[in-house]
């Protein structure tokens, strides 16, 4: 076996969950599809609009509700929530839109506490690493979910540049952080039927339209009229559990944290492996020639993994 070989391994069928993204404009059943999960499994509704309120226990409607936007406690109900005999339980955001728009704001009260009340870009960047971190664990916690995740966005307009230069309308895209897209397998855009004035939608006057799609069970461009959640249930996957994504961030820091920043830096560290700098200069300059400041971190990965010696060294 070769070693690229050893790196990789075979595949194996992966069990996976539905993970579905659906938005729309206002009143266009996004709730009401939240709602019909509650024929498939046990709902947990993280409510953050106040779209359950409509969908009682009394209408055969059984579901448990959260009223917060804090995308850790969605973290916290992907992570607890676990099939029950088999049945899967479903966690809905609804919408997520709101827990966006929150960390928006994250963003903005660091900014300004940061910046002091002054123009300062780099407190606006440094400001979206905290807004969000806890987003990207939602990500990723939802890659290894064994439960089925419901997210709801409203829906923005979506503009193209046309021949004469002019914005062009051109669509409808959620109102989300962009990287919700890709930790999902089916995104959803729900509309209705254009109806007489004074007539009330029934559920059947609602439509969802595939727009994008890991299954080729259910690929971009089905419709459904009067859509329910378990309409989607074909594009989950049958296997073993999915692994979790290796990610190599914490050995990362360990080791730029670890790095020297200067050359009396280096020489402290290499004097506590019983080197010498002479003994040191000796082997950089064999190696990788004349000085090289850049060069710092390669430095230290290298004499760390080299023995002192006699020659100048100051153990042996």
């Amino acid at each position: 076996m070769t070693k690229i070989e050893q790196l990789f391994e075979e595949p194996v069928a992966t069990e996976r969950p539905l993970r579905i993204l659906v938005y729309g404009l206002p009143k266009t059943g996004k709730s009401h599809l939240v709602s019909t999960a509650t024929e498939v499994g046990p709902l947990f509704w993280q409510d953050t609009e106040g779209g359950s309120d409509y969908y009682d226990a009394s209408l055969n409607h059984g579901f448990r509700v959260l009223r917060d936007r804090d995308p850790m406690k969605t973290v916290m109900a992907v992570e607890l929530a676990s099939p029950t005999d088999g049945v899967r339980p479903i966690v809905a955001v609804d919408s997520f839109s709101s827990t966006w728009f929150g960390q928006q704001e994250v963003a903005e009260e660091l900014t300004t506490r940061w910046s002091r009340g002054k123009a300062n870009d780099r407190a606006s960047f440094r400001a979206w690493g905290p807004a969000k971190k806890p987003l990207k664990k939602l990500y990723d916690v939802m890659h290894s979910s064994q439960c089925h995740v419901i997210i709801t966005a409203r829906a923005k307009k979506k503009y193209d540049v046309g021949p004469g230069g002019e914005p062009k309308e051109v669509g409808l895209v959620p109102d989300v952080e962009r990287n919700l897209a890709y930790a999902v397998d089916l995104i959803v855009e729900v509309g209705i039927d254009e109806l007489k004035k004074g007539v009330s939608p029934k559920p059947e006057n609602f439509h969802a339209l595939v727009v994008g799609s890991r299954s080729a069970d259910i690929p971009i461009g089905t419709v459904f009229h009067d859509p329910k959640f378990s309409d989607f249930l074909p594009a989950v996957l049958k296997g073993e559990a999915p692994e979790k994504v290796g990610d190599s961030v914490a050995d990362q820091v360990k080791t730029a944290l670890d790095a020297p920043q200067s050359w009396p830096d280096l020489e402290r560290k290499l004097k506590e492996k019983g080197w010498s700098s002479e003994r040191a200069k000796e082997l950089l300059v064999a190696k990788f020639g004349p000085f090289d400041a850049a060069l710092l971190e390669e430095y230290w990965e290298y004499l760390k993994g080299e023995e002192p010696g006699q020659k100048g060294g100051t153990k042996g």
